[in-house]
């Protein structure tokens, strides 16, 4: 890979970590769905204690 001159430097320094942010998000999802998963699917249709 070839050197960077320093506007590409400076840019990529002050961008966003999009690929981190896309992670957060895609594993904040997966938690949810399994949270509702174990509370509406498991919990909730087991009814009140007896």
């Amino acid at each position: 890979m070839g050197e960077l001159n320093p506007d590409e430097e400076k840019k990529i320094l002050e961008s966003a970590p999009k690929g981190t942010m896309t992670l957060l998000i895609i594993f904040g999802i997966a938690m949810l769905l399994g949270w509702m998963y174990m509370y509406f699917g498991m919990f909730l249709t087991h009814g009140p204690v007896n």
